[in-house]
């Protein structure tokens, strides 16, 4: 086919001088060759000097697939931890100020800004429409199909019940509303009233109907405090102190009101405490500017023994728990949370477990992987299962972008025994590891993972396992900055210096993701605080190096690009 257009000259000729067209050439080419010639040097140049090999380079992690994964697993693998690299964080966060900050208001996908600054949990807002625990979602092919299957909450309590129900031990859940069910006006027209799922209504009938279980759902009664003080901070996805007191003393009073024999103990309130924090709302926003003040509460601090493992009532629950109990990642102080205040109005301590949303599946594991959980239980007279009406209605596509799951546990049959090990050192070999999510995309800003182990050498002490085989625990990320255990591969075999995870208190709240079916689990220590200090030092200083390092690869590139451009133009010339 011809050119309709061969004889047609343009009126207007545009010429670019040569020095013109050689810089417009380097800047086009140096804008997309040089930040990830920069990032490689870098990272390749880290990965070299360290002896942990924790540096994550772009250009030789694209062809290093694993054998467990196909093609197209290992490039979106690939493709999340490039999403979650450092270099990104900049340029997203820039974004994002200017979007919050802005006319239009806007939040990104965790956060959403309502009326007055008010902020609000995403999957929060998710649970209030759409399928749920009753009317599931149909199949579609329009579902992802790598999706693993969804159990829904019904049948994962309705078995967790039956279990207790054979300890001789009684289920009592407490619904805990989230935000916008009790102040929808900060995202819309003013609603009279609380707002709930559609499915709500069945669903507690259902579970009220089974023989062992109570169900407490706390929406009206938080709907009514609304009307003499606030129950849910403007910034943050949780509740007040003052919300949370007046839960603490609902599920007190229902405990009364059975004939369970409990040890009382003297427990009293401390005075009272100002308590200041931006919320975590506020931090999954991610913004440059301080568009946000400090949000300040009165908390009640509860001295005294709060929790023991040996009361007959336990308490099951999640971050919602944790808030003023816990001061890891939570920021709002300790010793005055939903545990601690149900033991000051019950004048009696609690054995509790907690997990920064782990209230569906990982409470639950964390109870049943105790050793000899199965005889030890029928010693406890109720599991008090406090848990966020988000987990319980989110659709299954919902719960699975918001890592929900509901499981059902096996509790631990042999013999009750105390863990006497203090510390191990062992040789291992990683036989398992979870799929670790990105930092960015994530509700928590902190998570552990556990791995499962085969012993190939005890270098000093003793350690029981389970034919040769252990879970232990490590950092995912922290401050959503991924730490180099999160790099830990299949097939590697590292040392390891143990203790069991049980001591670690002020790790066992924080969000915990473990897909294996191990009991024991432990704790792998990091160095001595000399060493710690002296590679500190090091580090400070290899990056130091390294960013001279690529510096100066990047200024070399540069002036090759230079060279190039000027015979190419030259060439074409002739």
């Amino acid at each position: 086919m011809q050119n309709p257009y061969k004889e047609i000259s343009a009126d207007i000729e545009v010429h670019v001088g040569r020095r013109a067209a050689v810089i417009s050439i380097f800047i086009f080419l140096c804008i997309i060759s040089l930040p990830p010639l920069y990032r490689n040097i870098f990272a390749l140049n880290k990965s070299l000097i360290s002896d942990t090999n924790s540096a994550w380079v772009p250009a030789i992690e694209i062809f290093k697939k694993s054998s467990e994964n196909t093609i197209g697993e290992h490039l979106q693998e690939y493709e999340n931890n490039l999403e979650s690299a450092g270099f990104t964080e900049p340029p997203r966060r820039l974004v994002q100020t200017l979007l919050s900050n802005g006319p239009l208001r806007e939040g990104n996908g965790k956060t959403r800004i309502g009326k007055d600054g008010w902020l609000f949990l995403k999957t929060a807002l998710d649970s209030l429409t759409g399928y749920g625990p009753i009317e599931m979602e149909p199949t579609s092919v329009s579902k992802d199909p790598r999706l693993t299957h969804w159990q829904s909450p019904l049948n994962a309590i309705k078995r967790f019940a039956e279990q207790l129900n054979e300890f001789g031990v009684e289920l009592v859940i407490v619904s805990i509303p989230v935000k916008p069910m009790i102040y929808p006006e900060h995202l819309g027209q003013s609603v009279k009233g609380p707002i709930t799922h559609p499915d709500s209504e069945t669903f507690y009938s259902f579970l009220s109907s089974l023989p062992n279980v109570d169900v407490l759902d706390l929406t009206l009664p938080l709907s009514k405090l609304k009307s003499k003080s606030k129950v849910f901070l403007k910034q943050d996805t949780h509740w007040t102190p003052e919300g949370m007191e007046e839960s603490a003393k609902i599920i007190a009073t229902y405990v009364k009101s059975k004939n369970w024999d409990y040890e009382s103990r003297n427990l009293k309130a401390g005075p009272d405490e100002n308590r200041s924090s931006l919320g975590d709302l506020v931090e999954s926003l991610n913004t440059y500017s301080k568009i946000f003040d400090l949000e300040t509460v009165i908390a009640s601090p509860v001295t005294g023994k709060t929790v023991d493992r040996e009361s007959p009532i336990i308490l099951l629950g999640d971050s919602f728990t944790n808030i003023y109990s816990t001061d890891t990642t939570l920021d709002w102080g300790k010793n005055a949370g939903l545990a601690d205040h149900i033991a000051l109005n019950l004048g009696s301590s609690l054995d509790v477990i907690a997990i920064n949303g782990g209230g569906a599946t990982e409470a639950r594991k964390k109870l049943a992987a105790r050793r000899g959980s199965a005889s030890l239980m029928k010693n406890k007279k109720a599991v008090i299962w406090a848990i966020t009406a988000r987990d319980l209605f989110l659709s299954s596509t919902q719960a699975h972008k918001a890592r929900v799951h509901w499981e059902d546990v096996n509790f631990d049959t042999r013999e009750p025994k105390e863990n006497l090990i203090s510390s191990t050192k062992i040789h291992a070999r990683m036989l398992s590891k979870p799929k670790l999510p990105n930092p960015k995309s994530t509700t928590y800003s902190s998570l552990l993972y556990g791995a499962d182990y085969e012993i190939l050498e005890t270098i000093a002490g003793k350690i029981e396992t389970d034919e040769n085989k252990i879970a232990v625990i490590h950092w995912a990320y922290k401050n959503r900055q991924m730490l180099p255990t999160s790099n830990y591969k299949v097939g590697e075999k590292r040392i390891l210096n143990l203790i069991p995870f049980e001591r670690m208190k002020e790790l066992k709240t924080l969000e915990q993701h473990y897909d294996g079916d191990l009991f024991d689990f432990y704790w792998d220590l990091p160095e001595t605080s000399n060493e710690i200090h002296g590679k500190s030092r090091i580090h400070q200083e290899n990056t130091s190096n390294s960013h001279l390092i690529a510096s100066a690869g990047c200024s070399l590139f540069a002036l090759i690009l230079v060279f190039l451009v000027k015979l190419i133009i030259k060439h074409n010339e002739q």
